[in-house]
């Protein structure tokens, strides 16, 4: 099968282990992470200290030198640096697998297997944007149950696309709603509605190709109107900053791409300013698509060639992969637009869209995202902000997940070097650590990846 060929493949490349699928030690054992280098993910200034961990969550953050509670395990994490976990704020489960891509893919087990590398890659929530099919919400409910040892899911369900247009049934899009209609859009919701999403996806561009036609404005204003009924915020495709303004001034929560055909402009950033409407770039999107054509350095290391499904090294080395020159000038214009909304005080988020195709590879991609942030002008600091906190309050799932302090969920990466000196350093990663529990790396429990 490919899946244990991918585990087999893999040896060397990741020195951490993979989960159990269900949880391996009791999530009410008092933990203390002791000694390490913390930081919050909410900006604060790093402080040498220990977390507390009891009943999945963070009970504590102490100094250096505090007195563990009586009873707690203590585990050395001294000359390490702990943040949260990683937060995948754009990303698609089980339509590749190796070098395939499509709807057939889709299953429990690649979907599984996908999450999985998520998680050893420090990743500790998915949000995956409009491609699922019914079977996670399942497994979402499973997962937050404690019945599954996966990173947390979030899950737009089936997303609102155009008849014959975005996104392509060819990516393996065939999940989408496609409605001609306001009532189609009304009847489709009825049934979106009903499995519980945790937000909303829509596609409202032409994907580039002027042979089809772009959503009409009436029915993703529908669309917008439905999801903010029943209190979900609206996550939308775009490329086009025509298409942003409108979609802005139609009270969309967050685009899920970078404006890329021109530079953004005041009165953009005036309304999303307005009306708190959040970003995220997914800048390696672009990079994506030529990157692999210029042989960096990274793709010869352990973590990326970790993170590959069989088959995949070979295809990024073939013609198979095939360069889209326009995106280097999209990826130019994507990095200057992320910036410049950060500077005007735009919530600005990380995520990749990992997952969507073969190139854009899960569990790297979020890491890499994090240096092309830093690349575009972004402090480390804040691009672990991206990743994490202000991720978390994009998502609305802040009140849980996000940042290392007291009553947040206990998802918490433990790196053996530090990102605000080289934000590369999230790649070196010790141990995961999901709902009190060490998942991957040192420390956790169930078959090695390799």
């Amino acid at each position: 099968m490919r899946i244990h060929k991918l585990l087999a493949a893999m040896a060397g490349a990741v020195s951490f282990a993979m989960a159990a699928p269900a949880m391996a030690q009791p999530a009410s054992q008092v933990t203390v992470l002791q000694g390490g280098r913390i930081i919050d993910g909410n900006g604060g200034a790093p402080m040498d200290g220990d977390i507390v961990i009891r009943d999945g969550h963070i009970a504590a953050v102490q100094a250096k030198g505090a007195q563990p509670p009586a009873g707690a395990k203590v585990v050395d994490v001294r000359g390490k640096t702990l943040m949260p976990a990683l937060i995948a704020g754009h990303a698609h489960l089980g339509i590749t697998d190796g070098t395939t891509s499509g709807a057939a893919n889709i299953t429990e087990a690649n979907v599984t297997r996908q999450l999985q590398k998520y998680m050893r890659h420090g990743i500790g929530t998915v949000a995956v944007f409009g491609t699922d099919h019914d079977f996670i919400f399942k497994m979402r409910d499973d997962q937050r149950a404690g019945k599954l040892t996966l990173p947390t899911i979030l899950t737009a369900g089936h997303g609102f696309g155009v008849k014959d247009g975005a996104p392509p049934i060819a990516m393996g899009m065939d999940q989408v709603y496609r409605p001609t209609t306001v009532a189609a859009v009304r009847e489709d919701f009825k049934k979106l509605v009903a499995l519980k999403p945790d937000l909303v996806k829509v596609w409202v561009d032409d994907f580039g190709d002027k042979k089809t036609s772009k959503m009409a404005p009436a029915l993703y204003r529908e669309v917008i109107q439905q999801a903010h009924r029943h209190g979900l915020k609206v996550a939308a495709h775009v490329y086009y900053l025509e298409d942003a303004k409108r979609l802005a001034r139609d009270g969309v929560d967050l685009f899920g791409h970078s404006v890329r055909d021109k530079p953004v402009d005041d009165e953009l950033i005036g309304l999303m300013k307005q009306k708190n409407i959040a970003y995220i770039p997914t800048l390696d999107l672009d990079e994506a698509f030529f990157v692999y054509a210029d042989k960096p350095d990274w793709m010869e290391q352990p973590f990326f060639k970790g993170a590959l499904d069989q088959g995949v090294w070979e295809w990024l080395n073939s013609p198979n992969y095939k360069v889209k020159e326009v995106s280097k000038k999209d990826l130019a214009v994507a990095k200057a637009n992320a910036l410049a909304l950060h500077k005007a005080g735009i919530k600005v988020g990380l995520g990749t869209d990992s997952g969507a195709t073969i190139p854009r590879i899960q569990g790297f991609a979020e890491h890499r995202e994090l240096e092309l942030l830093t690349i575009a002008g972004f402090t480390p600091m804040q691009a672990l902000q991206a990743g994490t906190s202000v991720n978390a309050a994009i998502l609305g799932i802040d009140k849980e997940r996000g940042a290392l302090v007291a009553g947040k969920q206990a998802d918490i990466l433990v790196l053996d070097a530090n990102p605000l000196d080289d934000i590369r350093n999230t790649r070196k990663i010790h141990a995961v650590w999901l709902r009190g529990v060490p998942v991957a790396g040192e420390g956790s429990t169930g078959a090695a990846a390799r």
